[in-house]
Order: C-alpha cells, then sequence, then structure tokens
C-alpha cells in the first residue's frame, strides 16, 4: 500500500519541483534568444571616407562617441536611455505586468585598411531594466530579474549601409 501511496505523491512532487512557484503570466520575463547577424563588411572605399561616414552616424543616430581612435580603427559609442535601443536590441519578453525599459546601447565599431579597401567590424552590446506594472500605471523596480540583451541585427545592418552609401 505504501508503495502505491508513494507511486502516487511522485507525479504530484515532480510538478511541485519544476512549478514556477506560481508566478503568473502576467509577471513572468523571458529572455531573449541570440540570433545570428552579420557584423562585417568590406568596403571598396577609402578609409578616410568611411571612417567620415561613421562618425555622421554615429551622430545623426545620438550615440555620443565615447571613443575615436583613428591609429587603432575605433569608435565606440555608449547611450544609457537610448529611447531607439529596444528596436535595436532583444531584451526578452515580459508579461502583461512587465515593463522592460531604460535601455543602454554599447556600440564598437572597428575600421581596418587593407589594399584599399576598408572592413568594417561593428558590436552591439546593451542592458535594460525591468519593472513590474501596477494597476494605476506606477512601475515598481525589479532588481532580482537580470535582463539580458542581444542585437537584433538592425542596428549593424543600418551602419553598415550608411557606410556604403
Amino acid at each position: 500500500m505504501k508503495r502505491y501511496l508513494a507511486m502516487g505523491l511522485l507525479p504530484l512532487l515532480m510538478t511541485a519541483c519544476s512549478s514556477d512557484n506560481g508566478l503568473s503570466e502576467d509577471y513572468r520575463y523571458t529572455p531573449p534568444t541570440a540570433v545570428a547577424t552579420n557584423n562585417t563588411a568590406e568596403f571598396d572605399k577609402p578609409f578616410d571616407l568611411v571612417w567620415s561616414r561613421a562618425e555622421r552616424w554615429f551622430s545623426d543616430n545620438q550615440l555620443p562617441l565615447l571613443s575615436q581612435e583613428r591609429g587603432s580603427g575605433l569608435l565606440a559609442a555608449q547611450q544609457q536611455g537610448y529611447a531607439e535601443g529596444l528596436s535595436f536590441l532583444d531584451c526578452g519578453v515580459g508579461g502583461s505586468k512587465v515593463a522592460i525599459e531604460n535601455p543602454t546601447l554599447r556600440v564598437n565599431l572597428i575600421l581596418t585598411e587593407s589594399l584599399g579597401k576598408t572592413v568594417a567590424t561593428v558590436n552591439v552590446k546593451g542592458s535594460t531594466s525591468v519593472s513590474f506594472v501596477e494597476s494605476d500605471g506606477s512601475h515598481i523596480a525589479a532588481p532580482s530579474v537580470t535582463p539580458t540583451c542581444v542585437s537584433n541585427g538592425k542596428l549593424e545592418e543600418a551602419l553598415m549601409a550608411a557606410l556604403n552609401d
């Protein structure tokens, strides 16, 4: 009898151990799945022209350059609270009571010259915060939720198009 009772309780225990402690779908955060992006391109254009186009692109997109090291070919930008950040980043999905907000976008562009051509490699990183949304619309910070952000490839595509314009 004890054996049958134990076998009957086993599925119940397994379900309890694998549950999410009753967390409603409304309050769930699901991290993104990384996708492959094309972050390198070669241009049949002079280095100086591509460098100037890159500076202009960063300026036009309100991404202030933190570093411009022409000798090493590095342009680095970061913007906190960047309104357009979530259009370039996939920071996961939240339930109806979860807000993914305040994205910080970091972009490193490396330009190198080889045989009269310019090679561009761009790396995009980001972070964001998560809040729970109350019924009155107020947001309660959720510091225990650590969101993950990955590039969705749109920034790389837009930047490479501008460099090759």
